[in-house]
């Protein structure tokens, strides 16, 4: 809340603004202490002479720890016939970002390359997970073995990547078209920002997943990207952009 810019200041409202037990010292709430924070530069460090009065206008500013991850890339295609070297859909980045702080973009997860694999039995690696989660699990190789098409990354498994389609899709296998390269998963970063004082507000984008393409053996989508906030014990998360107030605690 913050103690006001005129009037008395009380021993009480330090301790109440900025924390401390009974009883109360003012030399508990030099700057370099253990409860005034860094923004508050009018107040003196220990040795200087120190008053009630110094705290007009203080405030106690926190922390935002933060965990961005970016979208996760979609599964490539496969084909039953021939070859490709294109890629499929990249994830988008998610970020966070507002006055004080330094921006944190967490880049999208790189699509799986199109088609591009030997369609041996063993079908390819399933998409990418993340801290979140597995990713989508990818096709078989054989039109005996369904399913064919690459897995979806599940939507809680924040900025994986999504399942690879299998190659050749004849009754036997051979090597007559190739499987996709599963998705990658969204840069992971965690962190804590610059002191804020309550009422500061952050901006919160969140990537988009890779969507898959192809006909019977299209890949599988990636997962959207996620922001969590947390400040003491507040915590909140975005699955969608939108914007963070910072608390008091």
């Amino acid at each position: 809340m913050g103690i006001p810019a005129s009037g008395a200041v009380s021993f009480s409202a330090l301790q109440s603004e900025f924390g401390g037990s009974n009883p109360i010292s003012l030399s508990e709430y030099y700057l370099d202490g253990s409860f005034v924070t860094p923004n508050n530069t009018g107040v003196p460090n220990s040795g200087a002479s120190i008053a009630t009065g110094t705290f007009r206008g203080s405030s106690k500013a926190y922390t935002v720890t933060y965990q961005v991850i970016g979208a996760g890339g979609a599964g490539g295609y496969g084909l039953n016939g021939g070859y490709s070297s294109t890629v499929a859909q990249s994830g988008t980045s998610s970020s966070l970002s507002g006055s004080g702080i330094t921006t944190v973009t967490a880049s999208g997860g790189v699509g799986g390359v199109n088609a591009n694999r030997s369609p041996d039995p063993i079908k390819s690696p399933d998409g990418e997970a993340s801290v979140y989660g597995a990713g989508g699990v990818s096709g078989n190789n054989k039109q005996s073995e369904p399913p064919n098409v690459g897995g979806h990354a599940p939507s809680s498994s924040y900025g994986a990547g999504g399942g690879a389609a299998g190659g050749d899709r004849s009754s036997t296998f051979d090597s007559s078209g190739g499987a996709g390269s599963p998705g990658s998963a969204g840069t992971y970063l965690t962190g804590t920002t610059n002191y804020l004082v309550p009422g500061a507000t952050l901006s919160v984008s969140i990537g988009s997943k890779g969507l898959g393409s192809g006909g019977n053996a299209r890949g599988g989508n990636g997962a959207d990207g996620y922001v969590r906030l947390q400040v003491g014990t507040n915590v909140q998360e975005f699955t969608s952009g939108g914007t963070y107030t910072v608390p008091s605690q």
